[in-house]
């Protein structure tokens, strides 16, 4: 009798220590990983810095560097990754891309961004970013996203875009 209760004892100290072990392991997990996000822009929660080629004085750059602009992305054209690609152009930005994915339906020729939060620069901002002119606001709070993007059949990727903007430019 004895003997088995130092057994269980020992067993509930194996599992106690086991949970240490695993609560200091995620603890140094989360600790290195504020790190690594702090460190030259490469972590998840990278500054804001958006300046680049043309965009001084923009929308973009009016933005606090510390603020991360939450924003939802819709393909409301059916062009198949329009979403993803509009997605990794807003994060390399460093917009906080909270969802992307198909809206409820494809018929949208144009595209545009809605104000969903309490900030309209916002929404100028990712405009701005994705080259759509439409803005409009249209608040709500039970989104919990600052903006959503709603992508029309017509809408370029940056690299097609910007050759666009470039030849429209040098037609006569």
């Amino acid at each position: 009798m004895a003997r088995r209760r130092r057994n269980r004892k020992r067993r509930s100290l194996g599992s106690t220590f086991a949970g240490v072990v695993i609560l200091v392991l995620a603890g140094v997990g989360v600790w290195f990983g504020a790190q690594w996000a702090e460190g030259e822009g490469e972590g998840i929660f990278r500054s804001l810095e958006r300046v680049e080629e043309g965009v001084e004085g923009s929308a973009l750059e009016a933005l606090p560097p510390d603020v991360r602009v939450r924003v939802e992305v819709l393909n409301a054209g059916g062009v198949p990754g329009m979403a993803s690609l509009a997605k990794d152009e807003l994060r390399e930005l460093g917009f906080d891309v909270v969802y992307f994915g198909n809206a409820a339906s494809f018929d949208a020729e144009e595209s545009e961004v809605i104000h969903r939060g309490t900030d309209p620069s916002y929404a100028r901002a990712v405009a701005e970013a994705l080259g759509i002119e439409s803005v409009r606001s249209e608040p709500d709070s039970t989104l919990l996203l600052d903006v959503t993007v709603r992508l029309g059949a017509r809408w370029l990727p940056g690299e097609e875009r910007r050759v666009r903007e470039v030849d429209s430019h040098h037609e006569p």
